[in-house]
């Protein structure tokens, strides 16, 4: 049987390629990470067999020739084999996260590969498999698998997202941002016109000023759920800085650059970004080297808080730069942010979300 390629689509915000291909009297649904990278990947799952399956699983010999495996007759539904797929009933549903995707057939779950499956340990998902195999998880039933509500909820909110959508969480965000803050000096769009819509603002309280982000919220952050029991409390994120606008004046444009780069990071690495974690930065004040990265504070002591409206059921976490050295930032390498942040210096403990141009900690 001639290798066919059924559907293939791109993630709307990760750099993944999702697509049905028929190959040896089977299908499989598969995910490829940076397909233009040597970081290049692929997760994947079976989704049927269209011929006889055979006994067991002796695929030695179809993976030296390159080909993908059937499933076995005692691991598959249809184990004389299923009818074949017609490409224009298949659909595609990406995760709100953007770095998973459900094979819908004729508005029924085929396939699942979640954001931490498709590999060798959790293969994902599929309908006509009735046990745990290298190739794929039985997929159960809504009552079973929660991940049948995560697909119809991407569906949803993938569905509803049209011109008035954005306005409505610029509002939300903005609000609670002035509220704090005051009103916003500068307005600027750091979506370069693409899908999400995200910008930062910039507002004045005396000699301080304050760089906020707004719209990263929309889409979550990719493998929260992977290293946290409450993804709810961390996959949602806006970016904050604080420094005096003399500071700022020096590197104006590179800062707001480098702070939308930022924003960008979770969906083009497919990682997440919270509390404690470091960045690398290029010369953060223009040609003043010492400052070699930046650490993500989620609520320092005194910093201004600003009580963002939870959005699809997830809270808003509103992470602050605060710039660290070279230094600082080896020690972050050999210990934790965690260990470093015990030795803010006394002067910066009320203070360590405000950039002042100094080392916070005393090493």
């Amino acid at each position: 049987m001639e290798s066919n390629i059924l559907i293939e689509e791109q993630s709307p915000l990760c750099p993944i390629i999702a697509f049905v291909e028929e190959s040896n009297h089977c299908v499989y649904f598969y995910l490829m990470e940076h397909p233009d990278s040597e970081e290049r990947r692929f997760r994947t799952v079976w989704v049927r067999n269209y011929g006889e399956a055979l006994d067991d699983i002796s695929s030695v010999e179809d993976m030296r020739s390159g080909l993908p495996p059937r499933l076995p007759a005692p691991f598959c539904a249809h184990p004389d084999g299923a009818q074949k797929l017609e490409p224009e009933k298949l659909e595609i549903v990406w995760f709100e996260e953007g770095d998973a995707a459900a094979l819908l057939y004729e508005e029924d779950i085929l396939a699942i590969i979640p954001g931490w499956g498709g590999n060798d340990e959790y293969p994902g998902y599929a309908r006509d498999c009735i046990e745990m195999t290298p190739y794929g998880m039985p997929l159960g039933t809504p009552s079973e698998n929660v991940l049948f509500k995560r697909v119809e909820q991407a569906r949803q909110f993938w569905r509803s997202w049209d011109e008035e959508s954005w306005p409505q969480l610029q509002a939300s965000l903005l609000q609670a941002t002035e509220n704090k803050l005051g009103k916003h000096k500068k307005y600027y769009a750091i979506d370069g016109g693409s899908w999400p819509p995200k910008a930062i603002v910039m507002m004045e309280q005396g000699d301080i000023t304050y760089v906020v982000t707004l719209g990263v919220s929309l889409v979550p952050q990719p493998v929260v759920e992977q290293y946290t029991e409450e993804p709810e409390k961390h996959r949602r994120i806006e970016l904050a800085l604080a420094l005096p606008t003399v500071l700022l004046q020096k590197n104006e444009q590179g800062i707001l650059r480098y702070i939308s780069g930022l924003t960008n990071i979770p969906w083009e690495q497919i990682t997440w970004i919270g509390h404690g974690h470091t960045v690398d930065t290029d010369q953060f004040l223009g040609n003043d080297e010492e400052f070699a990265a930046i650490m993500l504070v989620q609520s320092p002591e005194h910093a201004p808080d600003i009580p963002f409206v939870p959005y699809r059921g997830d809270d808003i976490s509103l992470l602050w730069i605060v710039p660290i050295t070279g230094a600082e930032h080896e020690y972050i390498m050999q210990y934790s942010s965690m260990e470093l942040m015990q030795k803010v210096k006394k002067t910066a403990v009320n203070s360590l979300w405000l950039f002042d141009g100094q080392a916070k900690f005393a090493l």
